[in-house]
């Protein structure tokens, strides 16, 4: 279980508990703190789907990792890193699954 998934399920049950107080304020007719609460609900929404998604990019890369230790020759990841998806394309990060892109500091990398 990464990081991400357990935030991912923190703000799940934070934004159900916030749901049902909202449900709860409304019915007894208080209508601007059941907004409140529904805004934060979304909010805590969006947490968690940002956070399952930064799980399943996790495992996507630790998967691509291990089958090229095994000498396998696997496709990049698509975006190839987030560093990638963020700059257009135009700057990758030292965990890059495009081998083309990808910068290290190895002499033999740097011969001309």
């Amino acid at each position: 279980m990464t990081p991400a998934l357990r935030y991912g399920h923190a703000a799940t049950l934070t934004a159900i508990l916030f749901t049902t107080a909202a449900a709860y304020l409304a019915h007894t007719g208080h209508w601007l703190p059941a907004a409140a609460l529904i805004y934060t609900a979304i909010f805590f929404t969006w947490i968690a789907t940002r956070e399952y998604a930064t799980h399943k990019r996790t495992l996507l890369e630790h998967d691509w990792a291990r089958r090229q230790a095994l000498g396998h020759n696997p496709p990049p990841l698509d975006p190839c890193c987030r560093l990638g998806r963020a700059s257009y394309g135009a700057a990758h990060d030292h965990l890059c699954t495009d081998l083309t892109t990808r910068h290290t500091d190895r002499p033999e990398d740097h011969a001309a």
